[in-house]
C-alpha cells in the first residue's frame, strides 16, 4: 500500500500550470492551529493512510467519504475512496469497508473506522502493516517536513494536490509547535507514535 509510483508522465491528466495554480490556491489549509507533537504525528499518518487510496475526484472540506479496501493481483493499492455509502456499495465492486473520511479545514484527514472490521482479520492485518511501515520508513534522521510527500509527480492530479495541500497544513503546524528541523525519529519517540491506536478519530 503506497502512496503512489512512478510514471514517465508527470502530468498524465493534462492538467496544466494555470489549472494548477487555480486549484492549488482553492486547496490551500485555512489557519492552522497549534497542535501537540501526538496529534501532528497522528494527522499525518490518518492522511497518508487516506492519501495511498485511489480516486480521482476532487475532494471536499467537511464532506464524508468511504475508504473501501480490496485485494488485488496487480500493483494497484487496495484502498479505494469513493463518494458511495457503504449501505449503497457492491461488495463485488468496492470490497470490505473500512470506514469513513473526512477532510478537515487544515487539510488533513480523519477516519473513523468501522465496527465491522474485527470480522475481517486480513484488512486489519494489512492496516497493521501500513502502521508498521510508517513507523519504520519515519525511524530516520531526516527531519519530518523532509519526510513530507509535498511533491510525489507520479500521484493522479487530485491526490498529489490533496498530499501537497496536506504537506503544507502540517509545516505550518511543525512551525506553530517550534520544532521545526527536528528529527523525524524524534517526532515518533515524544509523540509515541508506536503506542497510538492504528487510527485515532479525531474529536
Amino acid at each position: 500500500m503506497r502512496i503512489g509510483n512512478m510514471a514517465k508522465n508527470p502530468n498524465p491528466q493534462g492538467k496544466g500550470v494555470v489549472p494548477l495554480l487555480a486549484a492549488w490556491e482553492e486547496n490551500a489549509p485555512a489557519t492552522i492551529a497549534a497542535k501537540s507533537p501526538q496529534r501532528i504525528v497522528v494527522d499525518y499518518f490518518t492522511s497518508l493512510l487516506v492519501l495511498s487510496a485511489e480516486f480521482h475526484f476532487k475532494p471536499v472540506v467537511g464532506n464524508i467519504y468511504y475508504l473501501y479496501w480490496r485485494k488485488r493481483d496487480n500493483d494497484q493499492s487496495p484502498l479505494i475512496l469513493s463518494l458511495i455509502e457503504p449501505e449503497r456499495a457492491s461488495s463485488c465492486q468496492f470490497g470490505h469497508y473500512v470506514g469513513s473520511s473526512q477532510l478537515q479545514n487544515d487539510m488533513t484527514w480523519s477516519i473513523a473506522l468501522s465496527p465491522a472490521l474485527a470480522e475481517t482479520p486480513e484488512v486489519l492485518a494489512e492496516l497493521q502493516q501500513f502502521h508498521h511501515r510508517f513507523i519504520n520508513n519515519h525511524n530516520n534522521d531526516k527531519s519530518l517536513e523532509e519526510n513530507l510527500p509535498v511533491f510525489v509527480e507520479s500521484l493522479p492530479f487530485y491526490r498529489r494536490l490533496a498530499a501537497t495541500a496536506m504537506s503544507s497544513s502540517l509545516m505550518r503546524s511543525i512551525a506553530s509547535s517550534q520544532r521545526q528541523h527536528q528529527s523525524a525519529r524524534q517526532w515518533l519517540l515524544d509523540s509515541d507514535a508506536s503506542a497510538l491506536q492504528l487510527i485515532e478519530m479525531k474529536a
